[in-house]
């Protein structure tokens, strides 16, 4: 008896020594075990970015082991692929607009589907598969020219489930951010236009767009030629035309309290790509922008409208119009 009492305590210890992860409903193991047999990586395409250029990181999450991995990105890929950035005094760098980490309903998505996408519910990773995410980090922070930064990833396999259980890559990735040749110019210009009373559209352009990043409001409004620009909006066009000289201020303040509500999402990027001329006191230029409403990222070209504006302030250009084109 003795004897039997001590073989089955031995059993017992060197089962649960031995025992193997738990395992779901299908006989698979649980997303725990993800950390075990999963390599996290971020990369850059390149070392040295320039002011306002594109900066895509990409994520990889790859299956190293024999079995099966089950991850489940949420809907907002804040929550699931977390970023850690400090610069080259060790200074963490916050993102421009912290996620709001609500807690969703805690539902176990179970729709099994492909790598195709970036809104999988459920990703099933084989042995030596893998799955990437690029995230374009100027959307979401504000780098300073001249720095260099360093990058962390850490990967939330089910983060709805279980907000313990992360993953952290292997590796830390870098780059130099470098002064743009543009700005330099845009800069010194903005600053004498006093001395030389010259102005070109697509500076105007940019220095119009580069004050809604801003919220600098009052610069964005002093490019506007008002009188026209509204009337490329029906919800003010009638009211404004239909209003007393007197009371058409009125109606361009509500314009402008409506336009700083970001209606079309907020500008997180923007390129001059062509300026023309139909006329000698007209010009037209043509803009490729970027806006997010919540997580949902939207492409557009602009084509701006403008006047010299020989009236108030000789040399400067007025925006008179605008049309807006979606880019799929």
């Amino acid at each position: 008896m003795r004897v039997s009492l001590v073989g089955f305590l031995f059993l017992f210890l060197t089962g649960s020594l031995f025992a193997i992860p738990d395992r779901d409903a299908r006989g698979d193991r649980v997303e725990n075990f993800v950390a075990l047999q999963s390599k996290i990586k971020v990369s850059l395409t390149k070392r040295n970015f320039t002011e306002g250029e594109r900066i895509p990181l990409q994520y990889s999450i790859q299956n190293v082991g024999k079995e099966v991995v089950r991850i489940f990105p949420a809907g907002d890929f804040r929550y699931s692929f977390q970023i850690i950035i400090k610069d080259e005094d060790d200074r963490l760098v916050s993102p421009l607009e912290d996620p709001e980490f609500h807690d969703p309903i805690l539902k176990r998505r179970t729709t099994v589907v492909n790598l195709v996408g970036d809104e999988n519910k459920e990703i099933a990773l084989h042995r030596n598969e893998s799955f990437s995410k690029t995230i374009y980090l100027d959307e979401y922070y504000a780098f300073l020219p001249g720095k260099k930064y360093f990058i962390t990833g850490y990967f939330y396999p089910n983060y709805t489930e279980d907000k313990d259980s992360f993953l952290r890559s292997e590796n830390t990735s870098s780059f130099l951010l470098e002064k743009s040749s543009k700005e330099r110019n845009f800069t010194p210009l903005a600053q004498n236009l006093g001395e030389t009373g010259l102005i070109t559209p697509e500076e105007t352009i940019f220095l119009f767009l580069g004050s809604e990043m801003k919220k600098n409001w009052e610069s964005h409004f002093k490019w506007i030629d008002f009188s026209e620009y509204i009337l490329n909006y029906d919800r003010f066009s009638s009211v404004y035309a239909e209003s007393h000289s007197g009371d058409r201020d009125a109606v361009v303040e509500e314009f402008k309290r409506y336009l700083t509500e970001s209606p079309s999402g907020k500008l997180k990027y923007f390129k001059v790509l062509s300026v023309d001329y139909p006329s000698k006191n007209d010009a037209r230029v043509q803009v490729y922008v970027e806006r997010m409403i919540g997580r949902f990222k939207t492409r557009y070209e602009y084509s701006y409208s403008l006047k010299k504006d020989e009236a108030n302030r000789v040399g400067y250009w007025q925006i008179k119009n605008l049309l807006v084109k979606v880019k799929k």
